[in-house]
């Protein structure tokens, strides 16, 4: 697991997006998340071109202008863990967006393959754990798993608190490291979960880093090659072909005697 994410650009038509831009922030920056304890943490968003943003949070105030693309970014210092929430407000141009019980401690992302994604549900010996896990201080975002070529500025998702309704989805890997912590240290924690079964660690790193090494730079060469010429119904179709073969496959190794296996 590693500690704390990226961004993109919209277009309008009958203007530049930084006139026309409403405040509002990614939705990892929601109600109930966890911010980090000790640390001057950035929190980012849109708002119209030159607009003051005013973001405040537990006394403390920090003011950034929005720039010509209706972009901001700001630096928050958070203190010491607080398992009280509290409300972070963000103000531009008449507009407040106000998160509420948010709270300060740890925030860790949870990133990886199937060992990661393999959630808590999936294992009928964990029922006892899962009905008794009331751990409204621990919280997780769990983001969707969806593709796209360019960096975004947004994924869906919200933040969760931990309890038998919700732990069933999380990360069992997740989750257990995410108590330990808890149990351990006595304060919030929160966790960002991005995991993907199947997924090499090239598809977790940024562009710009695969583009300092010749072997990665081919790979995202082909992935922006393949991009252009790819054909949604000719994909399907490669798709449903290995699907019957693998159903194939795992019928015929059903039908075989478990002695006669290989």
């Amino acid at each position: 697991m590693i500690r704390i994410l990226s961004l993109a650009f919209i277009v309008s038509v009958f203007a530049p997006v930084a006139a026309l831009a409403e405040l509002s922030v990614p939705h990892f920056f929601s109600d109930h998340m966890v911010i980090q304890r000790e640390a001057a943490v950035s929190i980012w968003g849109k708002a119209k071109s030159g607009a003051k943003v005013t973001i405040s949070f537990k006394g403390e105030t920090s003011v950034v202008t929005a720039n010509d693309k209706g972009r901001w970014r700001a630096k928050l210092k958070t203190g010491k863990a607080d398992a009280k929430g509290a409300t972070l407000k963000i103000s531009s141009s008449g507009k407040t967006i106000a998160l509420k019980d948010v709270l300060v401690g740890e925030v860790w992302l949870a990133s990886g393959q199937s060992n990661m994604v393999f959630t808590m549900g999936r294992v009928p010996a964990y029922e006892e754990l899962i009905s008794a896990a009331n751990y409204p201080l621990i919280r997780f975002f769990n983001a969707p798993t969806v593709t796209a070529i360019e960096p975004q500025d947004n994924i869906e998702g919200e933040w969760s608190l931990c309890s038998p309704r919700t732990i069933p989805n999380y990360s069992a890997v997740a989750f257990f490291f995410a108590r330990k912590l808890h149990q351990e240290l006595g304060i919030p924690i929160g966790v960002i979960k991005s995991a993907w079964g199947g997924k090499p660690v090239e598809t977790f790193t940024s562009r710009k880093a695969l583009n300092t090494l010749a072997g990665t730079k081919k790979l995202v060469d082909a992935v922006v090659a393949a991009e252009k010429t790819y054909d949604p119904a000719r994909a399907m179709v490669a798709h449903e072909k290995r699907t019957e073969t693998w159903k194939a496959a795992v019928k015929k190794w059903n039908e075989t005697p478990t002695n006669e296996r290989k």
